[in-house]
């Protein structure tokens, strides 16, 4: 089993993060009048107005559910759930992600246009060690958020909506997409199952290495652990369609519950492992280096 490092206990980050959240937990706190105060805290929240947090928050529960299911599992699958308030109709709280950059700002403090999320990772680890912990830090988020955005359907996976943390993780935000509506005013332009590009492809050592061998594994495993808990995700959706139908999520009505289930259950039934091994593989196959995807990101890079 790899070894833990501590990705903090170095200089490396300041190559892209230049302050990590501990270090400006404790710059602001030599400043505090409360600094005393054994409860003293540093809270980062993100404050919305004229937005309406209800549907986030309930990607957000949707996503720790899942959290939950790979934990219980046992698995090494990674998500990072984060608070979403809704404190009225047009307002609310956001956690800020700590220790973490989109793709789009990390590929440019690394290269620019042309710099890619394997130069980021050769660059920002400088020892193979850390680079091999981040790498594997990497493919166990890739594969959970893979899972989580084909069974929801979370769509608008650009590269501002998919960050990259200090550890190497992946991890999204920005769920105004999911189940039922998408961008493009229904056009669905983002037909692959998830987002798994040739550069992603390129951090875990090609399609023909073992990183991506487990990475297939991982799925099928992390898979058949959301089909042995289905009811938990199909029930929270229901109950919030009853209760909350007016989200755009909910566009499709009562079919999208019908098309989850599908997802979930491609066959009507639960599958046997080698036949969920298949069916990841398709989705898989689906999903590598797709033109839509690589044209979704060229046109919300000149957005």
């Amino acid at each position: 089993m790899t070894k833990t490092v501590d990705f903090f206990n170095n200089r490396d980050y300041y190559k892209i993060f230049l302050e990590t959240s501990k270090e400006q937990q404790e710059r602001i706190k030599k400043n505090s009048p409360f600094a005393e105060l054994k409860t003293w805290n540093l809270l980062r929240v993100i404050v919305k107005t004229n937005d309406d947090l209800r549907q986030e928050a309930f990607a957000m529960q949707l996503i720790s559910q899942c959290d939950q299911i790979f934990k219980k599992a046992k698995l090494p699958l990674w998500l990072k759930p984060y608070e979403i308030i809704a404190c009225g109709p047009h307002c609310g709280l956001i956690e800020v992600v700590s220790d973490a950059l989109s793709v789009s700002s990390i590929k440019e403090k690394v290269g620019g246009a042309n710099a890619t999320i394997a130069d980021y990772f050769r660059s920002q680890f400088s020892t193979s060690k850390k680079r091999q912990v981040a790498v594997e830090n990497f493919t166990n988020s890739l594969c959970a958020y893979s899972l989580v955005c084909y069974i929801l359907q979370i769509k608008d996976r650009h590269n501002e909506n998919i960050l990259i943390d200090i550890e190497g993780h992946v991890l999204h935000i920005d769920f105004g997409f999911l189940l039922s509506n998408a961008p493009g005013k229904g056009l669905k332009f983002e037909k692959a199952p998830f987002k798994l590009t040739q550069e992603m492809l390129d951090v875990m050592g090609g399609d023909n290495s073992k990183t991506f061998r487990e990475f297939r594994q991982k799925m099928t495993r992390g898979f058949c652990a959301l089909q042995a808990n289905a009811e938990k995700i199909i029930i929270l959706v229901e109950m919030m369609l009853m209760g909350q139908s007016d989200l755009p999520c909910f566009v499709g009505g009562k079919t999208l519950i019908r098309d989850l289930k599908f997802r979930l259950f491609p066959n009507g039934q639960r599958l046997q492992f080698d036949e969920a091994s298949r069916h990841v593989d398709g989705l898989i196959a689906q999903s590598v280096n797709n033109w839509r995807t690589r044209c979704y990101d060229r046109a919300q890079h000149c957005m």
